[in-house]
């Protein structure tokens, strides 16, 4: 009977040692009864007994039933409902113990998984950051059980028009749990008040959600979410995005699971972002600057791809690849303007406008460039004027400002203004004109001037050219002309006449009326032809000239006349400044220098100086401190050098000097379509 048994049985003597083991109990431990019969059973299994410390056992010969922990012979542990009751009393001593035990290993562990798994769902349950209830919904789901059988087919639209339904529906819902954030949220921390009636809670305006997630659920649909509003239970409103989680055999057990999650701020920040879009939106549209979005998300694609292989010099990648700014134009798309670009435009209706940049562009490839560089460069804006080609082909020229912080909003989209400059371009042009009239009229007033020392200087080498064709005829006359003497005269004629040349050239150079060229120049040579003009007039009024050039000047742009006449004016007024100075001190010194921001040119004297009030209308048009001067020539130097884009000063002369004025030109940069190079010391 003990080896038919499904269970292990083993029998103990009275000193706890093995007198029988079946084979069931051969399955559970693994050991044979030849192993273990005459050993101690517990000792053997190293047995413990689950809520009963090891040093403290029950009797051994006293009834019991409890959990054994047991190893087996593999070292696996083994959990033993075991059974133990005496048997064979003689006296009041049993002759030993019987020990039924049934393998509960296997069968304790579903449980205790679902204890772990329960554990820590409530864990989790708590410890979310939303608010989580459990509504039992049996009491609804019978009222709207009742409503069906009274004929209401439409539920939606009869719980859309009976508030007073959704209320009872509402009514008949049981909080069965919920977790701390609930308690935070709508409780304020008094939890034994919370959810005595969810009404409490739902607010008038947020009916329509409640109506809703019941019949999801009564539709079977396993989930709904909306957005609506809440109540806490001292009556403040809140915004919240409420859930719920509703599988069909849960909602059949009458249960489903409430997420409420408070979006007060999320929908604050939406409600700014949508304002502030909206007012975006009504600046781009009503502003009366022609404003346009371009999508260049592709572009950057490229320009970042290009980085990425090493490129860290745009210019030289164009320089490179011709075809790259035609590209570039091509895979940026207009996506939106407004009405003043449609008008700048000429186009009938704005997706008129929506072409491709290249076609805008056409005409101003290299001002494009320009635009590129400043992208690639990391600027966040860029202006230039350019000569944009409209849809229709015609032309017009135009400032375009361009913006390339990304917006958030619109990822890849770059705006722009344009603004149509036709005629500050054609006012520019009369202005240009008229500054080049005004200093073609100074030029020839400063000649008038220099009538005297240029008929002395041209003179010269008339002179000797008289004196030498006068020796060469004498010599032929000879019967035996030296040929050696004849050579030497005829090439001292032909150098005197190349100077008088060089002389004619100048002065033609300053009296011709020519529009202004500008290119890359050395400031040095610029200064030593102006000299060489107005030397002679100054040591004819007894002044000397010193020039101190600075080797390794940056490059300059600028018209070559315009700036001589400049360097001639000033000259000639530091001269003219020092007739009452004592002749062995009239000097005048031309610095040429760098400083910080640009190329200087320096003009001291050692005139009678300027006083205060004369320093504030110098440059004021007909002030002079000259008998017989006209007051044009500081404001024409002034007009000149602005068209240029450098500054003309009055300075502190240094100690030594009475009078400094300073002249400072742009250095030629990069990224203007010159080469950035210094010329060789002159």
């Amino acid at each position: 009977m003990l080896q038919l048994s499904p269970e292990s049985i083993v029998l103990l003597g009275a000193k706890g040692e093995v007198l029988a083991w079946n084979a069931a109990s051969e399955r559970l431990y693994g050991w044979s009864s030849d192993d273990v019969v005459g050993s101690n059973m517990r000792d053997r299994l190293r047995c413990t007994i689950e809520g009963i410390p090891a040093d403290s056992p029950p009797p051994l010969f006293d009834p019991f039933r409890g959990v054994f922990r047991r190893f087996a012979r593999d070292g696996s542990m083994r959990r033993v409902d075991v059974f133990r009751m005496p048997y064979g009393a003689t006296g009041e001593t049993p002759s030993g113990i019987v020990e039924f035990g049934r393998d509960i290993t296997q069968n304790i562990q579903p449980s205790r998984v679902l204890e772990k798994v329960s554990h820590r769902y409530e864990n989790l349950f708590n410890a979310m950051p939303a608010s989580f209830w459990h509504l039992e919904l049996l009491g609804a789901t019978a009222i709207v059980s009742q409503w069906r059988e009274e004929g209401i087919v439409d539920l939606h639209g009869y719980l859309a028009g009976n508030p007073a339904a959704v209320r009872t529906l509402i009514g008949q819902m049981k909080i069965l749990s919920f977790n701390e954030r609930t308690v935070e949220l709508f409780g304020e921390g008094r939890r034994d008040a919370l959810f005595e009636d969810l009404n409490q809670v739902w607010p008038d305006e947020s009916l329509h959600v409640f109506a809703s997630s019941v019949l999801a659920a009564l539709n079977r649909h396993e989930t709904y979410s909306a957005e609506c509003t809440f109540l806490t239970l001292s009556g403040a409103r809140f915004d919240a995005l409420f859930t719920a989680s509703m599988p069909w055999p849960e909602v059949q057990r009458g249960q489903v699971l409430v997420g409420v999650v408070d979006i007060s701020e999320t929908r604050r920040a939406r409600k700014e972002a949508e304002a502030s879009e909206q007012r975006y939106l009504e600046l781009f549209n009503s502003s009366p600057a022609a404003n346009v979005e371009i999508d260049c998300s592709q572009l950057d694609n490229v320009l970042a791809r290009l980085r990425l292989s090493g490129v860290d010099d745009l210019g030289a990648y164009m320089d490179a690849h011709p075809d790259f700014v035609e590209e570039a134009l091509d895979s940026c798309t207009v996506v939106a303007v407004n009405a003043s670009f449609v008008h700048l435009m000429r186009v009938a209706t704005r997706e008129d406008a929506f072409i491709s940049l290249r076609r805008y562009w056409a005409r101003a490839l290299p001002a494009y460039r320009q635009f590129l560089l400043a992208r690639f460069s990391g600027l966040t804006t860029y202006e230039s004027q350019v000569l944009m080609t409209r849809p229709g082909g015609t032309t017009f020229n135009c400032l375009v400002s361009s913006v390339y912080q990304p917006m958030t909003s619109r990822p890849g989209v770059m705006i722009a203004s344009l603004a149509d400059v036709s005629e500050m371009s054609r006012a520019r042009q009369v202005l240009a004109r008229t500054r080049s009239d005004l200093a073609h009229a100074g030029r020839v007033a400063v000649l008038g001037e220099l009538a005297a020392s240029i008929v002395h200087e041209v003179s010269q080498p008339l002179t000797a050219i008289m004196l030498d064709s006068q020796t060469v005829l004498r010599t032929l006359n000879h019967p035996a002309p030296d040929h050696a003497e004849l050579r030497e005269l005829a090439s001292r004629s032909s150098a005197q006449a190349i100077r008088a040349t060089e002389i004619l050239a100048r002065i033609h150079s300053m009296a011709k009326r020519a529009e202004p060229i500008y290119q890359p120049l050395g400031i040095n040579r610029t200064v030593l032809d102006a000299v060489a003009v107005v030397r002679d007039e100054c040591r004819r009024m007894g002044t000397e000239i010193e020039t101190v050039l600075a080797e390794g000047l940056p490059l300059v742009i600028g018209d070559d006349v315009q700036l001589q006449q400049v360097v001639i004016n000033l000259s000639l007024n530091a001269a003219q400044a020092m007739k009452h100075t004592p002749e062995r001190l009239r000097n005048i010194r031309i610095t040429t220098l760098e400083r910080e921001g640009g190329v200087c040119v320096v003009v001291d004297d050692m005139g009678a100086g300027v006083t205060a009030r004369q320093a504030k209308r110098l440059f004021d048009s007909f002030f002079t401190t000259k008998e017989g001067g006209l007051g044009i020539g500081l404001p024409i130097c002034r007009s000149l050098i602005e068209a240029h884009g450098g500054t003309i000063a009055l300075e502190l002369a240094p100690a030594a000097w009475s009078t400094r004025f300073a002249v400072t030109l742009p250095p030629l940069a990069a990224g203007n379509g010159w080469p950035v190079t210094r010329p060789a010391p002159q």
